[in-house]
């Protein structure tokens, strides 16, 4: 708000220039603040173990604790994308759809590392989800683009689910991740 009030923009100016306007505020200032603290604590909780991030069995670990990151890093950037002043709705969607590939891309290319490094520890083969969540979470957010480019009026739920399921992706990923921390200092 201090830095729309030095564009002599008011709070309520702000808010009604915003492309999602203002009944998407608060949804999207709590996703970003929940990103933000979570990932926090990801790095925390990680940073205690680190030594295990860079051993070369543990290569899958470091694959899902990058997942866990990107999935908050890419609620934390939705939110301050929908948060932002601008009175051009397009140039929004058009970050977001850039933002959108940008991760799938990546998850796209995370994802084979992962299995193979997992698949080589003698793991469970159930650990698809930890992509294909994101994965659907990116094409959702792609499709409330197109959908909002088309100017269907349904395309809220296509803002709302990607951040939805991230958040709770990332979330259980971490708890994982702590949870493998755990079983590996215990065998140690």
């Amino acid at each position: 708000m201090l830095v729309a009030s030095l564009f002599g923009l008011t709070p309520r100016s702000v808010l009604t220039v915003a492309p999602l306007g203002e009944a998407w505020h608060d949804f999207y200032l709590m996703a970003g603040t929940a990103a933000v603290t979570l990932v926090g604590l990801l790095f925390v909780a990680l940073s205690l173990h680190v030594a295990i991030l860079f051993q070369s069995e543990h290569r899958d670990f470091r694959m899902l604790a990058a997942e866990a990151f990107q999935g908050y890093l890419y609620v934390l950037i939705t939110s301050l994308l929908f948060l932002l002043p601008v009175g051009d709705s397009h140039f929004t969607t058009l970050v977001y759809a850039l933002l959108n590939l940008i991760m799938l891309g990546r998850t796209a290319l995370r994802a084979p590392s992962f299995f193979a490094a997992h698949k080589a520890k003698g793991g469970a083969t159930n650990q698809r989800w930890r992509f294909f969540v994101p994965a659907m979470a990116y094409l959702l957010g792609l499709l409330a683009v197109f959908q909002i480019w088309a100017g269907q009026a349904n395309a809220g739920f296509g803002l709302f689910a990607p951040v939805a399921m991230m958040l709770a992706a990332s979330t259980r990923t971490s708890w994982d991740l702590l949870e493998y921390i755990g079983r590996v200092r215990g065998s140690a």
